[in-house]
């Protein structure tokens, strides 16, 4: 069973598209901008734009509460992940030239974050009006003592199960990404990836029904629908 999740889009004011997001007591807020002019020629490509993504943990985000830095090993493996996924859905061929930035801040951790950054970015690349080839929807699944568990929170992570993440982009039914960690059971694979792959279908659904509530919102602000 899912946790409870929340979100809300447009909430900084200076980024192309931002949100953020509550899921169970994880406390995430994404930033996108752009597509803007490439910081470096070095790195600029002539026919695509790149994608760039830094996590960065809030000190007092988890229980234990040691300072974090830029290249903190969790946050450059989130952004690592962010960066991947993101890369396969957009349409970077659309802005050559260009880069597109990506902030995400985790302001409480409650369990993995990879799937709650993902769904936030989500968010965030649809309220900047980027072209998507579809929804990206995630989900945490935990494998433990031979028991599949769903959207797992910190305690059942600590259990030191396998952790799957899988990002799915659920109408055209394609996987964007996966990370595993540590080790799975190979005979266990397919039920856990189908676990994984079912949860982020109903994430779909909480985050569209989000999506299209703010649509309603921005249209009746502007006099064209009755909400």
């Amino acid at each position: 069973e899912l946790r409870k999740l929340s979100a809300k889009l447009g909430v900084v004011s200076r980024a192309t598209g931002s949100a953020i997001l509550d899921h169970g007591h994880t406390k995430i807020v994404a930033s996108v901008y752009g597509p803007r002019e490439c910081s470096s020629r070095a790195k600029e490509e002539h026919d695509r734009s790149i994608v760039n993504c830094d996590v960065f943990m809030a000190p007092f985000a988890q229980a234990n509460r040691r300072k974090r830095t830029r290249g903190d090993r969790v946050g450059s493996e989130v952004a690592a992940l962010i960066r991947q996924t993101f890369e396969a859905v957009l349409f970077t061929s659309v802005y050559p030239r260009s880069q597109i930035d990506i902030t995400v801040e985790v302001l409480h951790a409650d369990g993995p974050v990879r799937a709650s950054a993902i769904n936030c970015v989500t968010l965030a690349m649809i309220d900047a009006g980027l072209p998507l080839r579809d929804f990206v929807t995630a989900c945490d699944v935990g494998y433990i003592d031979g028991h599949v568990l769903v959207d797992l929170n910190d305690l059942e992570s600590s259990a030191r199960g396998a952790e799957l993440c899988v990002a799915l982009m659920p109408n055209v039914q394609e996987v964007s990404s996966t990370h595993l960690e540590p080790k799975l059971p190979l005979d266990a694979l397919p039920m856990v990836m189908e676990s994984a792959m079912e949860a982020s279908k109903e994430v779909y659904k909480l985050l569209q029904a989000i999506v299209l509530e703010d649509c309603a919102a921005l249209a009746a602000s502007k006099g064209r629908v009755a909400i």
